[in-house]
C-alpha cells in the first residue's frame, strides 16, 4: 500500500505518529500492535460511555488495561480481582500453514487467527476437526502450530509466564504467586530420573534436560512440557 499526501501540506503530530506506526508494523499479525499504538495516541473512551479522553502515555497501555479491568470488576461487585499475567512460548519447531494446504491467503489468515485464540481443549479439538473437514489431512507444520497453541493455553492455566522448548529440553518460568498443584512436583521430578529440575525463589522455574537422548525431537519436548503443565493444574 502507498500512503501519499501533498508535498506542501503540514501534517499534524498525531498524523505523523500514525504514519510512523503503519511503517513500523508490517509483519503478519501486526494489527493488534497498530490498534494498541493508536489507542496510546488518541486515548481511550471512559468505562461507561463513548467520550474520548485520558493520558494513557503516563502509565502505559498494559498498566492502563489492568487498572481498567480492576475498575470494571469493582463495578460488577467482584471484591477479589485476579492478578493478570502473560504467557509467552518459544519453540524450536516448524509451525506454520503451508500454501499447499491452504492456498487462499484470506482463509489462511483466518485459520491463523482461530489457532491463536485457542483457549481450551475443546477449542483445540474443534479447530482440528474443522481443519480436517475443510482442508483434509493436517500436515506436520500445522499440527506443530496447533500443539504450540495448545501448549500456550495449558501453560497459562498452569501459571507459566515463559515457555522455551528446544530439541534437547525445555525451560518453564512460573508466575511467582502461581496457584498450582505443589504436591505433584516431587513425584514429577522422581519420575524423570534427574532430567527434570525445579528451582524456587523470586522466579520459580522448571528445566528439563534430555541431551543424553540420541534422537532429540522438539515436537516430543512440546508434548513433554504439556504433560508437566497439565499435572500442575489444580483440578
Amino acid at each position: 500500500a502507498f500512503l501519499m499526501y501533498k508535498r506542501d501540506r503540514i501534517l499534524s503530530e498525531e498524523a505523523e505518529k500514525r504514519l510512523k506506526t503503519i511503517r513500523e508494523f508490517t509483519e503478519l499479525g501486526s494489527g493488534i500492535k497498530i490498534a494498541m499504538r493508536d489507542l496510546e495516541i488518541r486515548g481511550a473512551g471512559n468505562v461507561l460511555g463513548a467520550e474520548q479522553h485520558g493520558q494513557m502515555e503516563a502509565v502505559g497501555y498494559e498498566l492502563y488495561c489492568k487498572l481498567l479491568r480492576q475498575a470494571v470488576s469493582l463495578l460488577k461487585g467482584d471484591t477479589e480481582a485476579k492478578e493478570e499475567f502473560e504467557t509467552t512460548v518459544d519453540c524450536d519447531i516448524d509451525a506454520y500453514i503451508p500454501d499447499s494446504y491452504i492456498p487462499n491467503e484470506n482463509q489462511k489468515l483466518d485459520i491463523y487467527k482461530r489457532i491463536s485464540e485457542i483457549q481450551s481443549e475443546e477449542d483445540y479439538m474443534d479447530t482440528m476437526d474443522e481443519l480436517m473437514d475443510r482442508f483434509g489431512e493436517i500436515p506436520a507444520p500445522v499440527m506443530n502450530l496447533l500443539s504450540v497453541a495448545r501448549l500456550k493455553m495449558t501453560g497459562h492455566r498452569a501459571y507459566a509466564t515463559d515457555i522455551s522448548v528446544r530439541k534437547s529440553g525445555f525451560n518453564i518460568e512460573m508466575y511467582p504467586n502461581a496457584d498450582i498443584n505443589v504436591a505433584a512436583i516431587p513425584e514429577l521430578i522422581t519420575a524423570e530420573r534427574g532430567k527434570l529440575k525445579f528451582m524456587g525463589g523470586m522466579k520459580p522455574r522448571f528445566t528439563y534436560d534430555d541431551r543424553g537422548t540420541v534422537h532429540a525431537d522438539a515436537f516430543a519436548m512440546v508434548k513433554k512440557a504439556g504433560e508437566l503443565l497439565r499435572a500442575l493444574i489444580k483440578q
